[in-house]
């Protein structure tokens, strides 16, 4: 039975949130340096099980491996600059700041894509933005 892309959604959200809460807690106990060094350490141990798993075929196409590699690094970097901000501020405010970033995606998308943007998409960024005010006080 193929699992669905909103049960990979909703479990995508559990364990981003769990991962949020881990991150803070990490954070009041090690430097954000060694932190980042061990979520990638967890990175390798997925990595490990799609290697294993025969789950890890790369087929060439240089725009697709292009925006990958590209996507990775700017993964990383936010990353890093996460953990810097959990270990300054309350993981109340800030992980749900930064889990404002499809904002950033619907507006490139949008432009670059020229994906439609409906009203509905934009009652949704104001709820989002609204959410975040709210979670911020």
């Amino acid at each position: 039975m193929e699992v669905s892309w909103l049960a990979f959604s909703l479990m995508a959200t559990v364990l981003w949130g769990v991962w949020g809460f881990l991150s803070k807690v990490a954070t009041q106990q090690l430097p954000t340096q060694a932190v980042y060094l061990l979520a990638l350490c967890g990175h390798g141990v997925v990595l490990g099980y799609l290697c294993l798993s025969g789950g890890l075929a790369i087929p060439w196409h240089p725009w697709g491996l292009a925006a990958a590699l590209a996507a990775g690094v700017c993964m990383a970097f936010g990353l890093l600059c996460f953990f810097k901000a959990l270990a300054g501020g309350a993981a109340s405010v800030v992980v749900p700041l930064t889990a404002l970033y499809p904002l950033v995606t619907v507006i490139l998308s949008a432009v670059v894509l020229q994906e439609a943007i409906t009203p509905r998409h934009v009652g949704g960024v104001a709820l989002a933005l609204a959410a975040m005010w709210l979670l911020s006080k």
